[in-house]
């Protein structure tokens, strides 16, 4: 596969589509970066719904917070097993995934798509980006926020509560039902994000990515292996450290592009069990 050519396959399709991507006209996103300027990404994933969670579908609006830009939309082929319970909510079955990208594939293109964004996601864990993010050689750099989060900061909302998205769409009273779709589920969350973002902005005086992110920082999650814990706290203790294989980090955003927007579905939406994380490779085991 070459660095300009990706083939998707989008829930539905029969086949894996050419992925065409289009320039992205707007400037690396910064703290200082007004919020009518900046784009932004939505993100969603479906899992295997087992430990360690591996991606079958990845969904994404890049939008900013007067309109949509376009959209990303893929399966995932991934030989594990498959949750009896999670199947039974994303609807993902074996075959649908013949012929879909492995999962680096689909990051590396998820990643060109999201360059110079802001990513948004439903999370209040910071999962989804997690995921994403998950087996590379560095970090996320993209500057995310969790929508759950900002519900907290500007909806009356009991202490600790971490909203839903369907509970947001109809308190927010927005046009869109969330199922259990990825790409249905990102519509979802930027129209959430929108309509936050637009409380925020009048009861906070909020103008800049920067004042956002202060007030709503993504949460850092200890999601080492509980034996990885372990021979940490040996190691510090003086005890001799274990050999094997290394623990990669996650993604630089590339330079690259957003694709056109096709044709949106109705949103459907869903939330996953999502403790009991591990370190390893989002897509197909090796």
């Amino acid at each position: 596969m070459s660095n300009s050519q990706f083939f998707l396959k989008p829930r539905g399709a029969a086949a894996p589509v050419p992925w065409e991507e289009i320039a992205v006209d707007a400037p690396e996103v910064g703290p200082l970066t007004p919020m009518d300027e900046a784009q932004f990404v939505a993100l969603d994933v479906e899992t295997t719904g087992n430990s360690p969670f591996l991606v079958l579908e990845l969904g994404a609006e890049r939008f900013t917070l007067d309109q949509t830009l376009s959209f990303f939309d893929t399966l995932v082929d991934c030989r594990a097993p498959i949750n009896p319970y999670a199947r039974r909510r994303h609807q993902i079955d074996r075959s649908m995934l013949i012929g879909a990208p492995v999962f680096k594939d689909a990051r590396r293109a998820f990643l060109r798509f999201a360059q110079g964004a802001v990513l948004v996601e439903h999370s209040h864990d910071a999962f989804d980006t997690w995921l994403v993010g998950r087996g590379l050689e560095s970090p996320l750099e993209h500057p995310i926020i969790d929508t759950t989060a900002l519900a907290r900061l500007v909806m009356e909302l009991p202490k600790g509560q971490v909203p839903g998205l369907q509970r947001l769409v109809t308190e927010l009273g927005l046009d869109i039902t969330p199922a259990h779709a990825a790409l249905d589920d990102a519509r979802a969350t930027a129209m959430v994000f929108r309509a936050l973002v637009k409380r925020a902005m009048e009861q906070l005086g909020l103008k800049t990515v920067g004042e956002v992110l202060t007030l709503v920082p993504r949460p850092v999650v200890d999601r080492t292996p509980p034996n990885r814990k372990g021979s940490a706290a040996n190691r510090a203790r003086g005890a001799p450290a274990r050999t094997g294989q290394p623990r990669s980090a996650a993604p630089v955003a590339p330079r690259g592009a957003t694709s056109p927007a096709q044709n949106a579905r109705p949103g459907r939406s869903r939330r996953r069990r999502r403790s009991g994380s591990s370190g390893s490779p989002g897509g197909s085991p090796a």
